[in-house]
């Protein structure tokens, strides 16, 4: 048996991971709520906004460059390095940000920083969990982080309404902390360090010549175009049109926070009994109904049962993100497919809120929305063809023995 996989070791990394989850998840909760909030309440431009929402893919489309100098780094150190780093430099940047734009910079260099780690992550969620605990693992792990993002929003929406937003933001990033430096305690042997250096080109071609798992980050790529063309347009709304509270938003968060603890569970145990791929379709397409919610909404308590649908597909999707790869990967190239996974997410995520800043405009938001919609259900259509070919119904998928909606 593996050493890593030894139960008084699984137990006690699944620990510390928690530990941090539950630290991240009130940093990652009040950022991702308020943020793009708060520069759109302090003048921020459209732009200003798509700025916010395209930071985590900024840090995405870097992702290829950031693994190919952390390679042969040890995967603990760089994973608890980055984010570290990336949590002191936002504590430190949103106390000196003066202006919208200065606030949605911080943002951009934080995720940039963090999420650095993405293939050295992937591969070590690999390493310390087993098989056949590894979806269900993580899962137990991320319904701390929502239990603390349920809190987490809720009180700060309330503190943002009477105090400045700069000193909430650095308490949630005070607070994460801990959970980044904790997770240095991890231990994992064995392959303690990820693959050999290979070019950035070398592993392009080799994920390329996979026409396969080519075909499924098509769908991703089309999907995500119009899925998060919407995203950048949901702060406008809640801003602009619905004149929603930062009470009634961290309401909204701490609800899909709660759905998503019982999302968390139904998803890793469906992940681990069958096919990562095929619920990562189902999940995709039930995505649908978040931007067809903002549409429809004639008030803005309708959102309520949007940000239900939402903590369901944000379970579903951060834990196939990195299951679909275990699944579809030689067990050698793990962090490669992640690497081309991210990187395109990166470019879709990056151009995507600036392309809806654009068409903003001249359209009305909901347009936008529409536009968007089309996009995702083009998506969901290559996706069940790709579907089709990597885990065709009837037949189990076997396993590769051995992880910010697919946006």
């Amino acid at each position: 048996m593996d050493v890593n996989w030894a139960p008084a070791r699984v137990r006690r990394n699944f620990r510390i991971d928690t530990f941090s989850a539950i630290c991240g998840g009130v940093y990652i909760a009040v950022l991702i709520t308020f943020m793009p909030i708060v520069v759109r309440r302090l003048g921020g431009s459209t732009t200003d906004v798509a700025i916010v929402i395209a930071a985590p893919f900024v840090g995405h489309l870097l992702s290829p460059i950031s693994t190919y100098l952390l390679m042969g780094f040890p995967q603990v150190r760089v994973v608890a390095g980055t984010v570290t780093v990336a949590r002191a430099t936002f504590l430190a940047g949103v106390l000196v940000a003066a202006t919208p734009l200065m606030l949605a910079m911080t943002t951009v260099v934080s995720f940039v920083i963090g999420i650095a780690n993405i293939s050295a992550y992937t591969a070590l969620m690999h390493g310390i969990y087993p098989d056949r605990e590894r979806a269900s693992a993580m899962a137990n792990v991320r319904i701390g982080g929502a239990i603390a993002g349920i809190a987490a929003a809720a009180v700060a929406g309330t503190f943002i309404d009477v105090i400045p937003a700069a000193w909430v933001f650095a308490v949630a990033a005070l607070i994460g902390l801990p959970g980044a430096l904790a997770f240095f305690l991890v231990r994992y042997d064995g392959s303690a360090k990820v693959a050999t250096r290979r070019s950035l080109g070398v592993i392009a071609r080799d994920v390329w010549a996979d026409h396969k798992y080519r075909r499924l980050l098509l769908s991703f790529t089309v999907f995500g175009m119009g899925n998060l063309m919407n995203v950048a347009v949901y702060p406008i709304l809640l801003v602009d049109h619905f004149n929603a509270s930062n009470s009634f938003i961290g309401a909204m968060t701490a609800v899909s926070s709660a759905t998503m603890i019982v999302a968390y569970l139904i998803w890793g145990r469906m992940i681990d009994r069958g096919s990562s791929i095929r619920l990562t379709l189902l999940n995709t397409v039930v995505t649908l109904l978040i931007p067809i919610g903002y549409i429809a909404a004639a008030d803005v308590w309708l959102l309520i049962p949007v940000a239900i649908v939402g903590g369901i597909v944000n379970a579903g999707g951060e834990i196939t993100f990195f299951t679909n790869i275990v699944q579809i990967a030689p067990r050698d190239k793990i962090g490669e497919y992640a690497t081309a996974q991210s990187l395109l997410m990166g470019i879709r995520g990056t151009a995507a809120p600036f392309v809806a800043a654009a068409l903003l405009g001249f359209a009305d938001p909901r347009v936008v929305l529409l536009i968007g919609v089309i996009f995702m259900t083009a998506g969901c259509a290559i996706m069940a063809g790709a579907v089709r070919l990597i885990a065709p119904t009837g037949v189990t998928t076997a396993r590769v023995v051995v992880e910010s909606p697919a946006d």
